[in-house]
């Protein structure tokens, strides 16, 4: 999926790509870089072990969120700017700003923009905003007012308690922003920005833990999910399980497998071992499905998605399946948007 870059082309992660959001000492950061295009580094820290990586070799592009939306100290913006640029990095992002959602000030938005935006245009970087998904929700409409008339990039992580695009409305609101704001990235997500890929944004930057597929501030108070279990990306199903649910329809007679090169057909059930890890598995999967949806012409990308959101929202509920009834409320909202 990488394609070179070319002297005088823009910044890798401005035309249409996806890379892994990792933390810094991840210990697939390196490898991973090959089924994707870029790497999304997490935290203060990324730029000084990035910058160590490059010193053996290490050349893929690379992006830094400081995470400064949610408490992280990385200095100012003009030092944070340069540590960036000191690990080569792809683009210069700030720090990053967080948008409550209040749903009597409008204007809110607006306010944190123009300031975001101003210091963007001045350090030459894309802006970083973390927003309550009440906005993409409520006022998705509003928010690509906003962005346009801000006329820079913008990088959008996505904040509640649990899945941001579960909120009724969300989806829709993700799909109209991204049609209509150039210059659009998704950070800190799940396979879900792959949706705003092919609606137009430009980047989509998935994690592979549940804290760091959306952010949650302390009053949201962060969803837990029960069971200490890994979380699994079932390609057909085009959702994360925890492995112990896998395991349970495997002991009621379904038969869940990966036949890409990361597995050979093995089942999924086996990451129920707290010794096998389903990381590498996870982005395989992802990055096949990334694939089918971004290696056709751009005008196809929204259909291949929607098509493929359909044919797994098939799979749920059949006579006789052992997996799960009903496909969760972002897949849905994709289907139905």
């Amino acid at each position: 999926m990488s394609v070179p870059t070319t002297v005088g082309a823009p910044p890798r992660t401005l035309r249409t790509s996806i890379s892994w959001y990792l933390r810094p000492r991840h210990p697939l950061l390196v490898r991973s870089a090959a089924l994707a295009d870029a790497i999304t580094v997490a935290g203060p820290k990324g730029p000084e072990e990035v910058r160590r990586l490059r010193n053996s070799g290490f050349n893929a592009p690379v992006l830094f969120d400081g995470c400064g939306y949610a408490g992280q100290d990385v200095g100012g913006p003009d030092e944070w700017a340069g540590l960036q640029r000191a690990a080569s990095a792809d683009r210069v992002l700030l720090p990053g700003a967080f948008v409550d959602w209040d749903r009597d000030d409008a204007q809110l938005l607006v306010r944190v923009v123009k300031q975001q935006a101003a210091l963007a245009q001045a350090l030459d970087a894309t802006m970083v905003l973390a927003i309550d998904s009440h906005w993409l929700a409520r006022r998705h409409e509003h928010m690509a007012d906003v962005f346009r008339e801000a006329d820079c990039a913008v990088a959008l992580v996505l904040a509640a308690r649990a899945d941001p695009l579960a909120l009724g409305g969300a989806v829709a609101g993700l799909r109209w922003v991204a049609q209509r704001v150039l210059r659009l990235s998704i950070l800190r997500s799940d396979h879900g920005a792959f949706g705003a890929l092919a609606f137009g944004a430009v980047h989509a930057s998935i994690g592979m833990a549940t804290s760091t597929r959306h952010f949650a501030t302390a009053a949201m108070r962060p969803h837990r999910m029960p069971g200490g279990s890994s979380r699994v990306f079932v390609r057909e199903l085009l959702d994360w399980f925890r492995a112990s649910e896998i395991a349970g329809w495997a002991a009621a007679g379904a038969d869940f497998r990966c036949h890409l090169g990361c597995c050979n057909g093995a089942p999924l059930a086996r990451f129920l071992d707290e010794d096998v890890d389903a990381t590498w598995h996870n982005m395989n999967a992802l990055s096949d499905f990334a694939g089918v949806v971004l290696d056709v012409n751009p005008e196809d990308r929204h259909g291949e998605f929607l098509a493929e959101c359909r044919a797994a929202v098939a799979q749920y509920g059949l006579a006789g399946f052992k997996g799960p009834d009903n496909p969760k409320a972002q897949l849905t909202g994709w289907v139905l948007s």
